[in-house]
C-alpha cells in the first residue's frame, strides 16, 4: 500500500456519498491507524516542512475520482489548532 492508496481507502470506507470531510480529517485518520501510519510516515521528507506535507496530502485527496473540492472550512490540525483547510465532498 502507498500513501494514496491509503488515502483512497480512508475516504471510501470512512464516508459516504455526499459526506463532506477535510484534509485535517483523513490525516488524523493516517496518523492514528496501526494500518495506515506508516504510509504517512513514508511520504513524508526532510526537504519540506509539517504544513508542506499536510498541503501535498490535500492534493493528493483532490486528485481521488471519487472527490470533488467545495471550498475551504476550518478544524483541528494534529497539533489541535484550528486552521483552515480545503473541504471536500465525496461524490
Amino acid at each position: 500500500m502507498n500513501l494514496k492508496e491509503a488515502i483512497t481507502e480512508i475516504i471510501d470506507v470512512s464516508f459516504n456519498e455526499n459526506d463532506y470531510f477535510d484534509a485535517h480529517t483523513v490525516i488524523n485518520e493516517l496518523v492514528k491507524n496501526p494500518k495506515y501510519y506508516i504510509e504517512y510516515l513514508r511520504g513524508y521528507s526532510p526537504n519540506m516542512n509539517i504544513a508542506q506535507y499536510h498541503a501535498s496530502i490535500a492534493q493528493t485527496i483532490s486528485s481521488i475520482e471519487n472527490v470533488k473540492k467545495i471550498g475551504n472550512a476550518k478544524s483541528h490540525t494534529i497539533y489541535g489548532d484550528i486552521r483552515e483547510n480545503t473541504l471536500f465532498q465525496k461524490v
